[in-house]
């Protein structure tokens, strides 16, 4: 009976003390950073050094999928984690945003990555998980023989013992395990946006071979026709046979040219399908045309993103450099950069803390052979004498030097590539809005005002071959140029993070 209360009190006194140093749900639940969105990266704002905590995202007009948002280990479940059904655009009528959309939803390399967020969130629960698990020691001499002779009482003997870390580690690897999760999250939304990226350049280039086939196909009918005619005009002795060669081999060079067009299109639509995850058996048809988009400057759209009430934000207005720069700069690889350095960080200080050593302390109860009884207090801890966990505290130093020096580089490269990628935007804009007005010329107007005039004589072949070629060249400059700017709208997405929807406007 004295054993056994002996046990329930030692029990009693470590239970309370594994309370005390058991770490706080509140205190983990502040050092995970909200998870980022999809589609969704329209303001961005870098946290303070030396801080635990990722920046926040606002919500985008292109992310209306539900995500999962898990704070604790607990929530870890294979019911948390499942992905909801989603039901996706039509891709018989598939417009900008929709494919965007697509791509975030349907892209295979994305929902694998997604499913590393699973994986961190446990390993912070794991992370905030106390070592609270006792030592208990037992022993007991039911036999015994004494030299004098007789049995003696029975010895006995119960320590327990819970090991306590003095130095604070454990709030340390919560910090570890916090910025690691928060670095996943980053790489997860760097991997939305420069699919996103990818989606918008591959469309367009869909919608600019489309519109090259659509030209080349124009003139190709119309050489189809003209060769019919020109056919007519030899038998009536109109025109010489020289002159009917001519029209044939350029019927058969047109027919060959819009076939390698549509060959053109359907690859441009193959690597479409493989970034939205579209079976080949399925209708893909892309809708509008690169004339139908408006482009704003980037300015113009980097103000929308981050406007609002923000007076720093309106101060900078008059800045366009500094603006992008600061745009730039919530980046998601650069803000998973800077979570590497909060996990750098983390990690020194918990080397540092291992210095001290952990005690081991507890009650034990003893009851000899002659039936003295004690009750005490037995606690150990090692010394550290050689081995004084300097040479780890060094490295974990030396690493976030070397976390830090690599952020800074990675800044100064994303504001080259920013640069770079909004200069190359605004040149093309500048140069489609200077020709926009030529735009509008109706080419098979003219090629057909053309070809009455050969029908009347009034022009011969060559004049009209070279009417063609002159509006042919006119037009194809003209898809070029369009193309050129749509395709430097998605490098602004990957280089600054502003999504391509805020570059691009609809014309009605």
């Amino acid at each position: 009976m004295r054993l056994r209360c002996v046990v329930i009190l030692v029990f009693a006194v470590m239970t309370g003390t594994g309370c005390q140093v058991a770490p706080q749900t509140a205190r983990r639940q502040e050092r995970l950073a909200p998870l980022p969105r999809a589609g969704s990266i329209e303001t961005v704002h870098e946290p303070a050094a030396g801080t635990n905590s990722a920046p926040t995202v606002r919500k985008g007009s292109l992310d209306s999928r539900p995500r999962i948002q898990l704070t604790s280990a607990e929530d870890a479940t294979p019911q948390a984690l499942e992905s909801q059904p989603i039901a996706g655009p039509d891709p018989s009528r598939l417009s900008l945003e929709q494919a965007i959309e697509t791509g975030l939803v349907q892209n295979p390399d994305l929902i694998t990555l997604r499913q590393t967020e699973g994986v961190s969130v446990a390993a912070f629960g794991v992370a905030s998980t106390y070592p609270f698990n006792p030592f208990i020691q037992f022993r007991g001499t039911p036999y015994q023989r004494m030299p004098s002779g007789g049995t003696g009482a029975m010895y006995n003997y119960v320590l327990l013992q819970q090991q306590l870390q003095l130095a604070h580690q454990q709030q340390f690897r919560e910090e570890v395990a916090a910025a690691q999760l928060n670095q996943v999250r980053w790489t997860i939304c760097q991997a939305e946006l420069l699919n996103s990226a990818l989606t918008a350049r591959l469309y367009f280039t869909a919608i600019y071979q489309r519109g090259v086939r659509d030209l080349i196909l124009s003139n190709a009918t119309l050489n189809e026709d003209l060769l019919r005619i020109s056919e007519r005009q030899m038998a009536a002795g109109q025109i010489t046979k020289v002159d009917l060669a001519i029209v044939r081999m350029d019927a058969r060079s047109t027919r060959q040219q819009a076939e390698l067009a549509e060959a053109n299109y359907q690859t441009a639509l193959l690597d479409l399908r493989r970034q939205l995850n579209i079976p080949l058996d399925t209708p893909l048809n892309v809708e509008g045309e690169l004339l139908s988009f408006r482009w704003k400057s980037v300015h113009e759209a980097a103000l929308a993103q981050v406007g609002g009430g923000n007076q720093a934000l309106e101060l900078q207005s008059s800045d366009p450099t500094g603006l992008i720069r600061q745009i730039t700069h919530g980046r998601p690889d650069l803000m998973a950069a800077q979570a590497d350095i909060n996990a750098a960080n983390a990690n020194y200080r918990l080397a540092n803390a291992t210095r001290t050593p952990d005690l081991m302390i507890g009650p034990f109860y003893q009851r000899d052979d002659v039936g003295v009884t004690y009750l005490g207090l037995q606690a150990n801890m090692e010394l550290p004498v050689i081995n004084t966990y300097q040479p780890i505290t060094r490295q974990r130093g030396a690493e976030h030097s070397q976390k830090q020096v690599s952020w800074q580089q990675l800044v100064a490269r994303a504001e080259i590539e920013a640069t770079a990628a909004v200069d190359r935007y605004e040149r093309a804009r500048r140069l489609v809005e200077a020709a926009r007005p030529e735009f509008t010329i109706d080419m098979p107007a003219e090629l057909q005002r053309l070809e009455a005039e050969f029908k009347d004589n009034e022009v011969d072949v060559l004049r009209v071959f070279q009417g063609r070629t002159s509006l042919m060249q006119n037009r194809r400059a003209s898809l070029d140029l369009l193309n050129e700017l749509a395709q430097a709208t998605a490098v602004v997405t990957a280089a600054t993070g502003l999504p391509t929807t805020t570059l691009v406007d609809i014309l009605e």
